[in-house]
């Protein structure tokens, strides 16, 4: 099952909660203003531009793109977090 992108909704709304502009975020990212513009119009992301949006803005790339976390992310996250420190059990 595919999942539809979800950026230009997510996009707009963290911008909003977060206070920044396609100018402040562009500076801050090191993504062109047009780029970032082109997304919220609905335009399908570099993934590699979109990586950067995302780590700027403080989330993963993949709730940038579908406005969840990944599955994935959260099982190497607990492998890391857990299991390496001694704390997970079965």
């Amino acid at each position: 099952m595919t999942k539809e992108l979800k950026i230009k909704f997510i996009l707009k709304e963290l911008m909003k909660l977060k206070g920044e502009t396609l100018n402040s975020l562009s500076k801050a990212s090191g993504v062109p203003k047009s780029t970032i513009s082109d997304w919220l119009s609905n335009r399908t992301p570099n993934p590699i531009q979109a990586a950067k949006v995302a780590s700027t803005l403080g989330i993963s790339l993949h709730h940038l793109l579908f406005g969840e976390e990944d599955p994935q992310e959260t099982l190497q996250r607990i492998m890391k977090e857990d299991f390496f420190n001694g704390t997970f059990e079965i």
